[in-house]
C-alpha cells in the first residue's frame, strides 16, 4: 500500500475513534542542532511557541537574585513548594499568557523550552509542572546539570500533567528530556553531528541505560512500562512507543510537521508512514537561516499546502509548523567561542515567523525596551502562578499587540499581500545579518577590556 494512502486511512481511523483534541493542545514545534551539525559550530535550537487565547508575549532580563533562609517558591495552584537557594542565576525570560508559554536562556548559556505531549500514564499524581523550567534556569550551569536537576525534581514531586518534551541546551550539548505523569522521566543527549525534530509527541526511541554519558532516566522507566503491559522485556526498549498516547503518536498534525522538516534537512528522504528516527545526520551543515525558514513552513509544494478563501495557510484543519496559534518563533544560538554575553542569543520573530524578521536579543543586553517588557520582571515573578489574565487591558501598550493585529490584517488578504511582504522581510533580515556580524566582532574585542561598554553596544544595536 502506498504511504500516503496508508497514512490517510490511519489518520481517518484515529480521528474517528479519538475524542476531539482541544486546539490549545496542538502546541509548539522544535528543531535541535548539535554543534558539529551547524555551519558555524553553534548549538542551535529553533522553536515555535503556540497557544490558543491571547497572544501576549513579554520579555524580561532577570538578574541574579538573593533569597532569605526559609524563602520558598510556590508551585502552580499551591500544590507544593521548594526552598529557594541563597542565590539564583540571571536569565533572559520570554513569558506568555499561559503557564506553558515560557522560554529561558540563563547567564551560563543554559537554554530550555518545551513541547506538549501526552502519555499513557493516568494516575501519576504529580505536583510540579511549569516551575521546573524556571528552577532549571535559576540553578544550572550546564545542560547536563539541568537534566539532572529536572530529573531530581520529577522524582521528588512527580510531574503534574500527562507529559511534556523539554529541550535543554548549552553551548556544548543538547538534551531531550521527556516526562510522563508521576515520577517517570527519560533523557537522551543529541549527538553533536545530528539533528532532532520535536512535534507534540515523545521522540526518544532506543535507549541504553548503561550509557550514562548519553542516556539518563528515572530508575523505573522500563520496569513500569513492563508492569503496565506497554513493553515486552524480551525486545529493545522504545520509550516513544511504550509511553506515548496513541492519539498523539498517530496524530496527523504531528506526523506531517515532523515529516516536512525531516525531508527538508535529512539526506535520507522519508515517507509519511515511516518510523521516524530520534535523530539524524543532516544532508549538509545547518545554518541559522535554514532554521528560520523551517519555522515558517506551511507544507508548501505538498498535498497539504491548502489555504482558506483569503489565501491564508494559517487557518486550516491540519496544523502547520507556522500556524494560527503561533505566539512567536525563536532560534536560540549558543556559541562557546565567544563570551556568553555575546555568544548566547535568542533570535525572536513576533507572532508569525512567515511575516516577521528574526531580531537578535543577546544575553548581555542591559535592559529590554519598554515596548517589549510591559511588566517589570519583579511583577512577572510575583504573578508567576497567576496567568490567563486580560492582558490587553492590563498592558495595552505592549508591542506584541501590534504584531498580533498586523498578522490578523495580513491573514485577511494573505494571497494579495504575502509576496510583497516576504520580499520586504527577506531584505530586512539580510540587512540584520549584515549589520550584526561587524558589531559582534567589535563587541568581542571591546569585551576583553571593557565588558560594560560591549554590553551597551549590544543593547543599542538590538534596540
Amino acid at each position: 500500500m502506498k504511504p500516503l494512502l496508508t497514512l490517510s486511512l490511519l489518520s481517518t481511523l484515529i480521528l474517528s475513534n479519538s475524542p476531539a483534541q482541544p486546539d490549545s493542545e496542538h502546541n509548539c514545534f522544535s528543531i535541535l542542532v548539535g554543534k558539529k551539525a551547524s555551519t558555524d559550530g553553534s548549538v542551535f535550537f529553533a522553536h515555535n511557541e503556540d497557544n490558543s487565547g491571547e497572544n501576549f508575549v513579554d520579555l524580561h532580563k532577570v538578574p541574579r537574585l538573593q533569597h532569605a533562609p526559609g524563602e520558598k517558591q510556590i508551585f502552580v495552584n499551591s500544590t507544593d513548594s521548594i526552598d529557594e537557594v541563597p542565590e539564583t542565576y540571571g536569565y533572559l525570560w520570554i513569558t506568555g499568557a499561559a503557564y506553558n508559554e515560557e522560554q529561558y536562556l540563563n547567564e551560563w548559556g543554559v537554554a530550555i523550552t518545551s513541547d506538549a505531549s501526552r502519555s499513557k500514564v493516568v494516575n501519576g499524581n504529580g505536583r510540579i509542572e511549569h516551575n521546573m523550567r524556571r528552577l532549571v534556569a535559576e540553578r544550572s550551569r550546564s545542560a547536563r546539570e539541568a537534566v539532572k536537576i529536572a530529573g531530581a525534581l520529577v522524582e521528588r514531586y512527580g510531574y503534574a500533567s500527562s507529559g511534556r518534551v523539554y529541550s535543554i541546551a548549552d553551548p556544548n550539548e543538547v538534551w531531550v528530556f521527556e516526562v510522563a505523569n508521576g515520577k517517570h522521566w527519560i533523557a537522551r543527549r543529541v549527538p553533536d553531528d545530528e539533528v532532532v525534530l520535536i512535534p507534540n509527541y515523545y521522540v526518544i526511541t532506543d535507549f541504553d541505560m548503561s550509557d550514562t554519558m548519553n542516556c539518563l532516566s528515572s530508575p523505573d522507566i522500563i520496569n513500569y512500562a513492563v508492569e503496565q503491559g506497554w513493553h515486552n522485556p524480551d525486545s529493545a526498549f522504545n520509550f516513544r512507543k511504550a509511553y506515548c498516547r496513541p492519539d498523539r503518536f498517530y496524530a496527523p498534525h504531528n506526523i506531517f510537521r515532523k515529516w516536512i522538516a525531516l525531508n527538508k534537512l535529512s539526506e535520507k528522504q522519508y515517507a509519511y508512514a515511516d518510523d521516524f528516527p530520534f535523530s539524524f545526520k543532516p544532508k549538509h551543515k545547518v545554518s541559522i537561516q535554514e532554521l528560520m525558514e523551517a519555522l515558517q513552513n506551511h507544507y508548501e509544494q505538498t498535498p497539504f499546502g491548502t489555504t482558506d478563501s483569503n489565501g491564508s495557510p494559517h487557518y486550516n484543519d491540519t496544523m502547520r509548523i507556522c500556524n494560527r496559534y503561533n505566539d512567536f518563533g525563536v532560534v536560540t544560538q549558543l556559541r562557546s567561542r565567544l563570551p556568553g554575553d555575546i555568544g548566547n542569543v535568542m533570535w525572536i520573530a513576533s507572532r508569525y515567523p512567515c511575516m516577521q524578521p528574526f531580531i537578535p536579543w543577546y544575553y548581555g543586553l542591559n535592559n529590554i525596551p519598554p515596548d517589549y517588557e510591559a511588566a517589570t520582571y519583579t511583577d512577572a515573578l510575583e504573578n508567576y502562578n497567576n496567568r490567563r489574565r486580560e492582558y490587553r487591558k492590563l498592558y495595552p501598550g505592549q508591542g506584541c499587540w501590534i504584531f498580533d493585529d498586523f498578522a490578523t490584517k495580513v491573514d485577511s488578504s494573505y494571497g494579495k499581500e504575502i509576496t510583497a511582504l516576504r520580499k520586504w522581510k527577506a531584505r530586512f533580515q539580510k540587512d540584520i545579518f549584515k549589520a550584526v556580524k561587524p558589531k559582534e566582532e567589535e563587541a568581542a574585542k571591546m569585551y576583553k577590556k571593557n565588558p560594560a561598554k560591549a554590553r551597551q553596544l549590544l543593547t543599542d544595536m538590538t534596540n
